[in-house]
Parts: C-alpha cells; structure tokens; sequence
C-alpha cells in the first residue's frame, strides 16, 4: 500500500515568509522590483499519494552563484526517513556547477515534513536567510497536524504525525486515538494514548514541530485530541488510506 501524505494545510496559494522586504512573492506571480540580494518564485504542488513538489524559480535580483545558495527542508524519499528533510546546495540538487549563476532559473524540490522550504546565501561564511515558502497553513484556533499513514499486509499499519502549525499544546494534554501496542491489535481499534507516552519528550514539553510514528489498529480514523481542564475536543482526524466512505 503507497503511504500517502494527508495534510491539513488549507489550499494551495500561502504566502512566502519571512522574504526580503518588498521581495515576497506567491506562488505563480510576479515578484516586485524591490530586491536587496535576490527575490524567489515558488509553485506548490500538492499530492494526495507520496511527496508534493515545490518548484522554486530566481526571479529577480543577483544572480548567485549556484553553490553559495542552499535550500533546507527537503526530502529524498518517501516517507521522509529524516522528517526535517535535509539542507543542500542548489548546484548539488541540478546540472550546474558551484560557480554557476541561478538568475533566471528553477528547481523542483519535495518537501520533508516541514511548515516551510527556505532559501539561504553563503556571505563569506555566514548564512543570510533569502526567502522561504510554507509549505503548511493553519486557519485553526488551536493547532494543525499532518500524518502519513504507512499500510501493511501482514504486520500492523503505522502512523506518522506531526504538529506543523499552531498552539505549541503540552505533550500531556494531546491524545491520539486508535493506537494499537501489540499484533494483533487488543482491543482490535486500539487504545487512547498521551503524546508523552509515545515519543520521546517529557509531558511538560511542547508539542510544536514534533514528529511520532505510531502503529494503529483497525481502524479508519485516527484522532488528535486536546484535554485540558476536564474538556475534550477534536483537533484533528485523519481519515486512513484504504478506509470505506460514508
């Protein structure tokens, strides 16, 4: 069964951040004149099956050279082995050399599990940051999560989860559903666990930009839930790969 990514991340078309002044520019558009090193495009691609694909384009500004820009939060497989992704060059990633210039050019990128792909230039040794692209959004009051749900025949199914945006919520007021601790799973749709229980921070720590892999039971959903206060509610639920529509 292919792990697919299912995000919760809104709908194509966010906005860079954290760009130069004057030099942000959507996915699509024209970028502004106003550059001080060198100003970016980006088109997001996003999959339903396996990694979305982020295409970034130099479109104004100075033309760097091509070893001196690296672009971090990138992944080379699928699942991402290393959920931050990787950081490399963009002569590493394309046909150029070091010494070559990027005015004018693109390169298509898969994000890792990241909120953002960001652009950054060796000056002498110290990393200036150039633009970046997020690659998640959250129109949430609470928090947003992404999974990938990695199915398998004959062994239990896992669940990788991940908090990309929103409240930083304290390990132990943030349950998962459906978990399952054993093979066959008992009881067959899994127990409700705590994040602490299930990663490897303590229940006092945030849960911002963390990553759990889980195995889950038979089951079709999985839940985030926050309680606090003796109150419950659902911030997130995944609907698996493979599971019956209503």
């Amino acid at each position: 069964m292919t792990p697919t990514r299912r995000t919760v991340l809104g709908t194509l078309g966010a906005s860079s951040l954290a760009g130069l002044g004057g030099c942000s520019a959507l996915g699509g558009r024209e970028s502004t004149p106003s550059c001080d090193v060198a100003c970016f495009e980006f088109s997001h691609e996003r999959a339903e099956s396996g990694p979305d694909t982020l295409t970034v384009r130099h479109a104004a500004g100075r033309d760097l050279p091509a070893g001196e820009v690296t672009v971090s939060g990138i992944a080379f497989d699928w699942p991402p082995v290393r959920e931050p992704g990787y950081a490399y060059s963009w002569a590493a990633m394309s046909d150029l050399d070091p010494s070559d210039g990027i005015g004018g050019r693109s390169l298509r990128v898969n994000p890792a599990l990241v909120d953002a792909v960001r652009l950054s230039w060796d000056r002498d040794g110290d990393p200036v940051e150039l633009d970046a692209f997020r690659v998640s959004t959250c129109d949430r009051h609470v928090a947003c999560f992404e999974s990938i749900h990695q199915g398998a025949d004959d062994n239990p199914d896992h669940l990788v989860v991940r908090h990309v945006a929103g409240r930083d919520l304290p390990a132990r007021e943030v349950y998962l559903t459906g978990v399952a601790s054993e093979y066959p799973p008992d009881p067959e749709t899994g127990r409700t666990a705590a994040w602490h229980e299930l990663g490897d921070i303590g229940p006092g720590a945030g849960v911002a930009g963390e990553t759990i892999r889980v195995e889950i039971g038979f089951v079709d959903t999985v839940s985030v839930l926050w309680r606090r206060d003796g109150d419950e509610s659902v911030v997130e639920e995944f609907r698996l790969s493979g599971a019956s529509s209503e």
